[in-house]
């Protein structure tokens, strides 16, 4: 087996990361790295490898990149979330005080 599966998958990754709206499937991406690590097992590991190497953290990190800002995200959408319900107990506790 050559690398190609292994560039191949890198390449996939490239592509969604470059991708400014793409949005991670679970699914889809646990099945990405169940394929590139079988790739990984399968791979010669021969001339060009350090640079797949290379190019494969340099995904990583833009993963991580992408990680923090989803939690960010999701940290805010959580804040106003709970602020909207806040913000609705405190009205019916007006209505409920108004009759």
């Amino acid at each position: 087996m050559s690398d190609t599966s292994v560039r191949a998958a890198i390449e996939q990754m490239e592509a969604w990361l470059a991708d400014a709206n793409w949005i991670p499937n679970v699914e889809v991406l646990a099945q990405w790295d169940a394929e590139f690590q079988a790739s990984l097992a399968r791979a010669e590991k021969g001339p060009g490898w350090v640079d797949l190497v290379a190019r494969a953290m340099a995904a990583g990190r833009q993963v991580e990149d992408r990680t923090v800002l989803f939690v960010e995200l999701r940290d805010q959408l959580r804040k106003e979330i709970e602020a909207h319900e806040r913000g609705s107990r405190a009205l019916k506790g007006y209505e409920a005080n108004s009759r």
